[in-house]
């Protein structure tokens, strides 16, 4: 299922910009643009999508007084705030309306991607969760990779965890099939190397199981995908 998604931005170059980079994700799709507040609410009253990308400035209003309005109206949309708003209290305000994430522009399409697949990742959370543990809410809280590899301490050096949730996310959609390092790397833009130290961290962890395949000439190839829950 796609995750509905409206860009509201008043800079139409800007919202195409958005929108095209949402379009390179996959499970998401752009339903609506909404270049003002008035617009927005209306949109979001007709349309209810899962996902909205909010700039602050609006000739008409305040992304920010919209996001308490959302809230006050007991929408279920969620909210990351895309915006050249650096004041502290406006970081603080979006917080306390529960905004998902907040990106300053101008975004770097590497951050934007972070953003949206760890919002994918809470979306199915809470889709294949039906009944609660610590670890269930953990999750939530704290995100996939952290609660999902149990690290109680920091990430060793090399090892990055915007990386490491990617690698998770990408074994995760072939849950029953083995990845090598190298289709892994060529999904991700990254080396066979880089590819090969995550998938290794991910086995001592005991999240990931290798299978080594022999083929006709050479070493055996190691494949990987991730151990059931």
């Amino acid at each position: 299922m796609k995750i509905r998604v409206i860009v509201a931005e008043d800079d139409p170059r800007i919202a195409l910009l958005h929108q095209k980079m949402v379009q390179k994700m996959d499970d998401f799709e752009v339903i609506s643009i909404a270049n003002t507040i008035g617009e927005l609410r209306e949109q979001v009253q007709y349309l209810q999508p899962d996902l909205i990308l909010l700039d602050v400035y609006f000739p008409d209003g305040n992304g920010i007084d919209f996001l308490s309005w959302l809230r006050q109206e007991e929408y279920k949309s969620d909210v990351v705030l895309i915006t050249a708003a650096k004041e502290m209290q406006s970081l603080e305000k979006s917080l306390r309306f529960g905004v998902f994430d907040y990106l300053i522009k101008p975004i770097m399409f590497g951050r934007f991607e972070a953003a949206l697949e760890k919002f994918r990742t809470y979306k199915k959370q809470f889709n294949d969760t039906s009944e609660l543990s610590q670890s269930a809410i953990d999750a939530f809280f704290h995100g996939g990779v952290a609660s999902q590899t149990s690290q109680t301490q920091a990430l060793p050096k090399g090892v990055d965890g915007i990386t490491l949730e990617k690698i998770v996310n990408l074994l995760r959609k072939e849950p029953t099939s083995f990845s090598s390092a190298a289709s892994i790397a060529e999904n991700l833009g990254i080396n066979r190397t880089t590819a090969r130290r995550y998938l290794e961290y991910l086995v001592a962890n005991e999240k990931v199981e290798v299978d080594s395949l022999y083929g006709s000439v050479g070493r055996p190839e190691r494949k990987y995908r991730l151990k059931p829950s």
